[in-house]
């Protein structure tokens, strides 16, 4: 994981240097995102593992996961914005896909962590119904709105696509987002117990 992390900071760093760039571009929109948004994101797992009732409870390999996972919506954040939407390949809805798969899984392990401080023993029931209808409706329902909105506000090209109808576009989004919803659920609820056992100490 050394190398990992040599990586991580640099990427972190890297997309720092961007927002400058955007900065300087005024695209004050993507530069507030790089400079502040996603280093305080990137640097959040480490950051929190400071708090007495993680480190307590918790290895190292909690922070881990995290940040593997937050690296790689990250990369698929960035190649987005910089180049792959120019393609014309309809990789933004695979992306829906794998970004929605992993933010449902995060819900659902926040959920529990955040559940386990006031609870023993927390019900997986509760924990894979919160994670499906909080990624339904803001990963799926209110994205799209999210992007239309920012759009119109912030002079972006979020609820844009070069080669393929909005409609239609919109519509792949939602449908990929979907299955990318139902995917974490399945990972969650194969996979959480094995995580918990694995990061409590």
């Amino acid at each position: 994981m050394k190398l990992f992390r040599i990586i991580y900071d640099l990427v972190i760093l890297i997309i720092f240097i961007l927002g400058i760039i955007k900065l300087f571009k005024a695209d004050y929109f993507l530069a507030f995102i790089w400079i502040i948004l996603v280093p305080l994101l990137m640097l959040l797992p480490r950051n929190l593992y400071k708090l007495n009732y993680i480190k307590q409870n918790y290895n190292y390999s909690l922070v881990n996961f995290f940040e593997i996972l937050f690296f790689i919506l990250l990369l698929t954040g960035i190649s987005l914005t910089l180049f792959l939407k120019y393609i014309n390949l309809d990789i933004d809805s695979f992306f829906h896909f794998i970004n929605l798969s992993i933010y449902t899984i995060i819900f659902g392990v926040i959920y529990y962590i955040i559940s386990s401080y006031n609870y023993k023993k927390v019900n997986k029931n509760n924990i894979i119904i919160f994670s499906l209808i909080f990624s339904l409706i803001f990963g799926v329902i209110l994205w799209e709105k999210y992007q239309s909105y920012g759009d119109k506000i912030f002079n972006t090209q979020m609820y844009y696509d070069f080669f393929q109808d909005i409609k239609l576009d919109n519509f792949l989004d939602q449908i990929f987002g979907t299955l990318g919803v139902l995917t974490g659920i399945f990972i969650l609820y194969n996979k959480l117990e094995d995580w918990i056992r694995k990061w409590k100490k």
